[in-house]
């Protein structure tokens, strides 16, 4: 998911989540605005990994480690590094953690999740970008994940996004016990810098 600030208008009409799921397997890899991030694994699922193959324990994870991996992978291909942007990793906490207490997965799963509402009410309005991944068993996984999915390798391998928030929330609702551990990452760029 992925907005520029010249794109920032309320559309006259959203899809709903019914419309969204219609299009199934082809909205998940295309980048849709509801559920784009996706990676397809051996469970046929697209972003998903089923329990039991990742532990059924919360992770121990440092989001600063994880940007330091996440900045090795871009230096690796001669992009600037992500710096912590506190408004960026409270949009991401705050949707990691609703992922983990409702057991939900996806960029918008009830009122007021929208990926745009979310951002603006953490204070940022710039172009930014979105990848959200389950069950991945820790933060190498899911960045590989992602770079295994063309629209998550592509939000993640844009030279304008310099600001990242990165989070994790484990399932702790009692439902869809299919989800695991959720990850959130939302990148964006500085005022001026779209493409």
């Amino acid at each position: 998911m992925t907005y520029s600030k010249r794109q920032i208008q309320k559309p006259d009409t959203e899809p709903s989540r019914r419309e969204v799921i219609t299009v199934g397997s082809l909205l998940l890899l295309s980048g849709g605005a509801m559920l784009q991030g996706c990676t397809s694994d051996r469970s046929g699922q697209a972003g998903r990994r089923l329990r039991s193959e990742v532990s059924a324990q919360p992770l121990q994870f440092d989001v600063r480690d994880g940007l330091a991996k996440l900045n090795q992978m871009r230096a690796s291909r001669f992009l600037p590094g992500f710096q912590t942007d506190p408004r960026l990793q409270e949009a991401a906490q705050r949707h990691a953690d609703m992922m983990g207490t409702t057991g939900k997965y996806g960029h918008d799963i009830g009122k007021g999740t929208n990926f745009k509402t979310r951002i603006f009410s953490a204070g940022f309005n710039d172009s930014a970008g979105e990848n959200i991944g389950v069950g991945y068993g820790s933060i190498d996984e899911a960045i590989k994940g992602w770079l295994d999915s063309p629209e998550h390798r592509k939000n993640m391998l844009k030279s304008r996004y310099t600001l990242a928030g990165l989070a994790y929330a484990f399932n702790t609702s009692g439902r869809n016990d299919r989800y695991t551990h959720f990850w959130v990452l939302i990148m964006g760029a500085k005022s001026g810098k779209y493409s």
